[in-house]
């Protein structure tokens, strides 16, 4: 015999322990980085899905907020009409843009002088004090949607995250009338507010 019974055991256990050894470097490790690499991708899903949730959630928000909007310039379109209501649709864009919250835009009872109409309306909002300083002189350079002042503003100090105040604004929307009596007279503004002069130029009838 060319083994003994102690070679012969030696032997199976080298054998044995090869196959281990074998077993551990083929299977048994790929298997564990593989399960790790695949912790890992799921891990990096779960993110990917926890963001996703996030940025619904916050469409979501968006979406509601934007109904809000609409709804709101739905309201102010009953009570104004024609030039006000153009106004009041652009102060609410651009108040977007300027990252100004409206908190409530009150049209009051519309008030007859004797060249024009005048609608109070009074404003609550947030903002930031340079952002507003824009948005207003913004608004002045888009008159054509209808002349206004601003009678009234009251500005303090914000407590609410993002803003730096908390404004009252009271402003007068104005719209001139038609000539109403008999004659063909053009009237021109000189300047875009109550009390300016009124030119009037009246054509004869040949």
């Amino acid at each position: 015999m060319i083994f003994g019974i102690k070679g012969r055991i030696l032997v199976g256990v080298g054998i044995f322990a090869g196959a281990l050894i074998a077993f551990y470097l083929a299977i048994y490790l790929p298997g564990i980085r593989y399960r790790e690499t695949l912790n890992f991708k799921i891990l990096q899903q779960n993110a990917r899905l926890i963001k996703l949730k996030e940025k619904f959630v916050e469409l979501k928000r968006l979406k509601e907020e934007n109904q809000k909007i609409r709804q709101k310039l739905v309201s102010l379109e009953g009570k104004l009409k024609g030039t006000e209501t153009s106004f009041l649709y652009e102060l609410g864009i651009r108040g977007r843009i300027y990252r100004i919250e409206y908190l409530d835009i009150t049209p009051l009872s519309r008030i007859e002088e004797k060249y024009y109409f005048r609608t109070p309306v009074k404003i609550h909002l947030y903002g930031k004090y340079h952002n507003l300083g824009m948005l207003i002189s913004d608004m002045i350079k888009r008159g054509g949607a209808g002349s206004f002042t601003i009678d009234d503003i009251l500005l303090k100090s914000s407590s609410k995250k993002g803003y730096t105040i908390e404004g009252n604004l009271t402003l007068s929307l104005y719209r001139y009338k038609e000539p109403s009596f008999p004659g063909s007279v053009v009237m021109s503004r000189i300047g875009s507010l109550p009390g300016d002069n009124l030119k009037e130029t009246t054509r004869r009838k040949r």
